[in-house]
């Protein structure tokens, strides 16, 4: 069919070989688009599993064969088979789950749809879709319009417009659509509701197909990588931009905002308790945007597992390739080992001028410390043999006893009975260092207390140990005081 509405009829000719065209001249249609269509389509169930469609076929045929035993002797099971080999239902197993599902295709959902509008009905709105077609071509003249003055004078327009509404308003007119008009409105919102449906389930069938072209060329393809990825991609941006492709994804974006999901749920509500419907409002439209939410997952679902599909392409492709490079590096080793130890093969040498590189990132950030092994074996010596052990003593050790006991003379010799640091170390100079320093600092005895002042400080000099000259340290001012239940006695104690 071209653009239009002409009829080509090749393209007709061609067409009776659609499931859709098949399923209206099959034998047992009216079982088809009755069952299915109550099924999949007026209770939009999709993904139905198999034992719950086969109970539901089972209890349909029973009913019929009792009405005219005989018309229907196949199984349940057996007609379901049919059906999707003739491509009105669609037989999958999902993600996880054992038993096999069945779905309605876009074909079945056509041919339903044409057969119930078959029927004359018994009212027909033409003012609701007049009024949408105007309102459509004036969004359109206004949206394409790139004259800001022409679209200041419509804005203008609309404004006053609204300002009349509003003042008759005021004046107590009120003006409320007629029942017929609001029914003639609610049919094309229930019509265009199912359509909608019928849109995504379509864009589903339309991304399926090119997984299923996709799992062909993979098992087909020659080429490289790049030549089926370039396809692929091709053929996705073909489908994004068709014209159910456009509308999923409108229609998706629609649905990931609360407020207007909100928003549409409450009109749907307010609109269906009308009493100018008498009693035709469908309930069942009510139900519609939690079906518009489902098969928009649906869809995505079926993009998901088309990237996925990808992945493992790339991956398989990868693998294999890696595969080959390994079967080629292989033969020419094998070719190589060969030939090794014949005289009679041609070649010549060249003498190829080489300069060694050091790359910066080259160099080591570290070297570890070489590790020295000892040796533990044991070392025999004569007992006459004179060993030195001075190394054994060389190390500085300050005896605190003694350094206590200086502290208890100086206390005791003092009236006040106490004594500072720097009084101690000019009467008793320090002979090993810094080390015999700090340990004053440590002195503990029973009898003494050590106090001292962080914001005085002494400058003490001694000399260093093993070199010559003298060190200077600056350290708080400490004081050695004898407690309340010290006397000099301790320092007999302590010798």
């Amino acid at each position: 069919m071209r653009s239009g509405g002409c009829v080509d009829f090749d393209q007709v000719t061609g067409l009776r070989d659609h499931p859709a065209w098949v399923l209206l001249r099959a034998a047992n249609a009216a079982l088809v688009l009755s069952f299915c269509g109550t099924v999949f389509v007026d209770e939009n169930a999709r993904g139905v599993p198999e034992t719950v469609l086969e109970s539901r076929l089972d209890d349909r045929l029973y009913l019929l064969n009792e009405r005219e035993p005989g018309s229907f002797s196949q199984s349940a099971t057996a007609y379901l088979a049919e059906w999707t080999k003739n491509g009105w239902l669609r037989k999958y197993y999902p993600a996880g789950e054992d038993e096999a599902h069945f779905d309605a295709t876009a074909a079945l959902e056509k041919a339903v749809a044409w057969v119930r509008d078959l029927p004359a009905r018994s009212f027909i709105g033409t003012e609701s879709r007049l009024n949408t077609i105007v309102a459509l071509l004036r969004q359109m003249a206004f949206g394409a319009e790139t004259d800001p003055q022409t679209r200041i004078d419509e804005l203008r327009r609309e404004r006053d417009a609204i300002d009349a509404q509003i003042s008759r308003l005021l004046a107590g007119e009120v003006e409320v659509l007629s029942p017929l008009a609001l029914l003639d409105r609610y049919q094309q919102v229930e019509s265009t509701a199912v359509e909608l449906l019928r849109d995504f389930r379509e864009v589903e069938a339309n991304l399926r197909d090119l997984e299923v072209r996709l799992r062909r060329q993979v098992a087909t393809a020659e080429g490289g990588k790049g030549e089926q990825l370039a396809a692929f991609l091709l053929d996705r941006d073909e489908i994004a931009q068709s014209d159910q492709g456009q509308s999923f994804q409108a229609f998706f974006d629609y649905l990931l905002s609360p407020r207007r999901q909100e928003e549409l749920r409450k009109l749907l509500q307010q609109v269906n308790q009308l009493p100018q419907l008498d009693g035709r409002a469908n309930q069942s439209l009510l139900k519609v945007p939690f079906a518009w939410l489902e098969a928009a997952e649906n869809t995505q679902d079926t993009v998901r597992q088309l990237t996925e599909q990808l992945r493992r392409f790339l991956a398989d492709r990868s693998r294999a390739e890696d595969r080959r490079v390994l079967a080629l590096v292989r033969s020419v080793q094998r070719h190589v080992t060969a030939l090794e130890g014949r005289a009679d093969l041609p070649g010549m040498e060249l003498d190829v001028p080489q300069t060694d590189l050091m790359l910066p990132m080259e160099r080591r950030l570290y070297m570890p410390v070489e590790r020295i092994e000892l040796d533990t074996a044991a070392v025999e010596e004569s007992a006459d043999a004179e060993v030195d052990v001075s190394e054994l003593f060389a190390g500085v050790h300050v005896d605190a006893e003694v350094l206590t006991g200086h502290v208890l003379d100086a206390v005791a010799a003092s009236p006040s009975g106490q004594a500072n640091l720097t009084a101690i170390v000019d009467d008793h100079p320090l002979a090993l260092g810094l080390a015999e320093l700090l340990t004053y600092f440590q002195v503990e005895h029973p009898d003494l207390d050590m106090i001292v002042d962080p914001d005085c400080a002494d400058l003490l000099v001694y000399p260093r140990v093993h070199a010559p000259g003298h060190t200077q340290a600056r350290v708080p001012h400490v004081t050695f005081v004898l407690n309340e239940g010290g006397t000099a006695a301790g320092k007999a104690e302590q010798e």
